[in-house]
């Protein structure tokens, strides 16, 4: 009974914060400070805590979309590749672009990878992936701590750094964090 009462309270009161305003870090703020007071387990905190961390990185910069609106982005690079969802699932496969699953299993896709004037996925980003793809410890977060989180061999955020055309910095900073 309890489960059912909470399926269908929280779900709500989470949709009403949201159409008020409320962001998103917020709102995760409120659920780990909620969830470690009704339980004391540490395990329950740092999971909790996670989680929160791995949304807030998604929303970032942006946020991501799903794999149809991804390809009308990357289309820019390549006019000649049949627009559909499967080119740029193969893409990510080949660490050319990036791409994390959501909680139903379905890939999203950061859009801060795409160039802002529609020409396709940033310059250097394959090549920053690739060399990404080598660290030890390598899973489909990497890509979003390394670059939104600051490098002191960019100077900032990496994605920064790719952004303004360096990719060689960016490259470095990539292959000091596979060390």
């Amino acid at each position: 009974m309890a489960t059912t009462v909470a399926e269908r309270v929280v779900p709500e009161l989470i949709q009403d914060a949201a159409e008020r305003g409320v962001s998103l870090e917020n709102i995760l703020q409120l659920l780990v400070r909620s969830v470690t007071t009704a339980y004391a387990a540490p395990e329950g905190r740092f999971k909790l805590a996670g989680l929160g961390g791995r949304l807030t990185l998604l929303a970032r910069e942006g946020g991501c979309v799903d794999a149809k609106k991804a390809a009308a982005a990357y289309l820019g690079h390549n006019p000649k590749k049949e627009l559909n969802a499967e080119t740029v699932r193969r893409a990510a496969r080949e660490k050319r672009l990036i791409s994390i699953r959501d909680g139903h299993g379905d890939l999203l896709f950061p859009v801060w990878q795409f160039a802002e004037d529609g020409s396709g996925p940033l310059p250097g980003l394959s090549q920053v992936l690739k060399t990404l793809a080598n660290r030890p410890g390598y899973s489909d977060i990497t890509p979003f701590v390394f670059f939104l989180q600051p490098h002191p061999l960019t100077e900032g955020l990496p994605l920064a750094a790719l952004r303004a055309g360096k990719v060689d910095r960016v490259v470095a900073a990539a292959e000091s964090e596979a060390e």
